[in-house]
């Protein structure tokens, strides 16, 4: 699906590459012991995709809220 929208597919490249960035950390260290250091940068990772999710859907109901109100005023 094609998306004109700049903001939204850029906001959508930061999510893919944050849970990328989550997910390979997560394999990179399945190999190896884990220690606190590791447990605490998986959990930066997992922050940064809660972050990009969070921007993500705020621009999504906000993109709502313009539509509606628009269409609202029109009726």
């Amino acid at each position: 699906m094609s998306n004109n929208d700049a903001i939204q597919r850029r906001l959508s490249n930061q999510l893919n590459h944050a849970r990328n960035d989550m997910y390979q950390f997560a394999q990179d260290s399945q190999n190896g012991s884990v220690n606190v250091s590791d447990i605490y940068a998986f959990q930066n990772e997992m922050m940064n995709v809660s972050g990009a999710n969070w921007a993500n859907s705020q621009y999504t109901q906000f993109k709502h809220g313009m539509r509606k109100a628009i269409i609202d005023a029109i009726n």
